[in-house]
């Protein structure tokens, strides 16, 4: 299965490494490999080398980021441990100032997997305390799990992706409207 982004946030995006397939609840992130594979995908870094223990720590977060979406979501208290993981995970971030000459740059040390998750930490904490909070959303799909920030002009995205849940619905609505009149 392949990797999505559409979540327009590279946490909403790590978030949605779990998705729902027709056997269900499906993660995506099976191996260190397919770990390694996410932050390749993603353009976070390349040829991080994972392990199951970098495996165990990614999931940790991303459950804890999915918490946290699904209470700011529900306009209820983040709970703390979550605060505590996300604020320990972006303090591991950091950055680096390379060049030479008038030619330098501040960039974030990509070299690991801590470093990576580092990343999505920070970007998810990022979002928390920004006013785009407000336009964190869950597909409006029954049958679907994943996560967006709303980047419409009049903020009403409700889908996912209207190629695949959006469409869905449509058909569904349709077929209910035709099978209604047959009636």
């Amino acid at each position: 299965m392949d990797f999505v982004f559409l979540g327009n946030n590279l946490a909403a995006d790590f978030v949605n490494t779990e998705v729902i397939a027709q056997a269900g609840r499906t993660d995506l992130l099976t191996s260190p490999e397919w770990l390694s594979n996410w932050f390749e995908s993603s353009g976070i870094a390349v040829a991080i080398k994972c392990s199951e223990n970098d495996l165990n720590n990614a999931k940790e977060l991303r459950s804890s980021i999915r918490r946290t979406f699904d209470l700011v979501i529900e306009s209820k208290t983040i709970q703390p441990a979550d605060i505590a993981l996300l604020n320990a995970r972006s303090n591991e971030l950091r950055r680096v100032l390379s060049g030479s000459n008038s030619d330098y740059k501040l960039s974030f040390r990509l070299e690991s997997s801590a470093d990576a998750l580092a990343l999505i930490a920070q970007t998810c904490c990022e979002l928390l305390a920004s006013p785009r909070i407000r336009s964190l959303r869950k597909c409006a799909s029954e049958k679907c799990i994943l996560y967006f920030v709303d980047t419409s002009k009049n903020q009403l995205r409700q889908w996912c992706s209207m190629e695949t849940c959006g469409n869905r619905e449509k058909v569904r609505k349709h077929y209910g409207k035709n099978k209604a009149l047959e009636q």
